[in-house]
């Protein structure tokens, strides 16, 4: 009966070991399977962060060679603004030079413009006087007055005039108006011209030439551009002159 009963203990006993045992074994079974899957877990975590780091190593290449590219540009922007730089500097020392240049060569200009004006306002008088000698030569067979034959220059000519002022203004002024109004005549204008340039050498205040062409005398003839079948009118004006306030009229060519 003992022997029963301690048999059956025992085998209560080993009953209880072997669902000790599988519980046991159950458990390290699932805290095998939990091990597995915080490996998988840690696996793929190592994946994720190799992957990242992997981009990081990429991009971090890539930042390097982007730098070294900024830095190439900036070496060659830096370059290229010292090269500007100087540049600069040497148009503006250019600049200087042709600014310094160009008013040294202005106020040469200005002093050889003066000295010019200069020069002409000495020669104008001589220029005048050989104009006046000029046209004298080209009218003197139409002047009946005795100094033309002993006249040999300007000079002799308004010294001649200016013995009578009043005789040889008038005598002239007749003659070119006679010589304007004789259309067979080329004279006329030439005589007109020599009769202005000597007036500028009468000195005589009883003198005086008209500001104005005066009323046109007898001897003009109106003419319209209608008449001309050139279409223009054509006139030589004679101005005329006061001698003791009286007036010698203002003679004028109408041409054909």
């Amino acid at each position: 009966m003992k022997k029963n009963q301690k048999l059956t203990a025992d085998k209560e006993n080993l009953t209880k070991e072997k669902t000790d045992l599988t519980n046991k074994n159950a458990e390290l079974q699932r805290q095998v399977k939990d091990l597995q899957d915080s490996k998988q877990v840690l696996e793929n975590v190592k994946t994720d962060l190799t992957n990242e780091n992997t981009k990081l190593k990429n991009e971090k290449t890539e930042l390097t060679e982007k730098n070294q590219r900024l830095t190439t540009e900036k070496t060659e922007l830096n370059n290229k603004i010292t090269g500007l730089s100087t540049e600069k500097d040497n148009l503006t020392r250019d600049k200087e030079n042709l600014t310094a240049a160009l008013s040294t060569a202005k106020g040469q200009a200005e002093q050889t413009s003066q000295k010019l004006n200069e020069l002409e306002r000495r020669h104008a008088p001589y220029q005048k006087l050989e104009k006046l000698y000029e046209v004298f030569l080209e009218v003197k067979d139409r002047l009946n007055f005795n100094f033309v034959a002993t006249t040999h220059s300007a000079m002799d000519l308004i010294a001649s005039v200016l013995s009578d002022s009043k005789y040889y203004l008038e005598s002239l002024y007749k003659k070119a108006s006679q010589e304007l109004s004789d259309k067979r005549s080329d004279k006329g204008e030439k005589l007109a011209e020599l009769f202005d340039l000597l007036f500028e050498y009468i000195k005589d205040s009883k003198f005086e030439r008209l500001k104005e062409p005066s009323a046109y005398d007898h001897t003009c003839k109106t003419l319209y551009p209608e008449q001309n079948t050139s279409g223009k009118m054509q006139r030589v004006v004679l101005r005329g002159y006061k001698h003791n306030n009286k007036v010698y009229y203002t003679i004028v060519d109408m041409g054909s």
